[in-house]
């Protein structure tokens, strides 16, 4: 995927958290990772709201170091997402189609469109 392709996929709103590995000299992950979180500069998010979004993806990133420190945090994080994260890969297409979600593949990246701004939960 060319950045133009990522770019076209970022609204102007969003918040992006970028996780950059490290590879030794052979290419393999050395275990360390980058994170950042990008937003862009004509957000059109208010500034308290900005705050608070900004705030939140902090937090999202500091779960990477608290989950190196605590491993029963570690451990709570891994089953979470075997028991529910990886289980929603496995969506039911009937329920999908009945609802009205439009789902499409972008290489490892999954899109979900509710045909709406907030997906009916406005």
């Amino acid at each position: 995927m060319d950045i133009e392709r990522i770019r076209e996929n970022i609204n102007d709103e969003d918040f992006v958290i970028r996780v950059r590995p490290f590879a030794n000299d052979d290419g393999k992950w050395t275990g360390e990772v980058d994170i950042s979180v990008m937003a862009f500069p004509d957000n059109p998010v208010d500034d308290e709201d900005y705050e608070q979004l900004m705030h939140f993806c902090k937090m999202m990133c500091a779960s990477v170091p608290l989950m190196q420190e605590s491993k029963e945090l570690r451990e709570l994080a891994h089953e979470y997402v075997i028991n529910y994260v990886d289980e929603d890969i496995d969506i039911d297409i009937e329920l999908e189609e009945e609802a009205g979600v439009e789902r499409t593949y972008d290489g490892n990246i999954i899109h979900l469109n509710f045909n709406s701004k907030t997906g009916g939960s406005a």
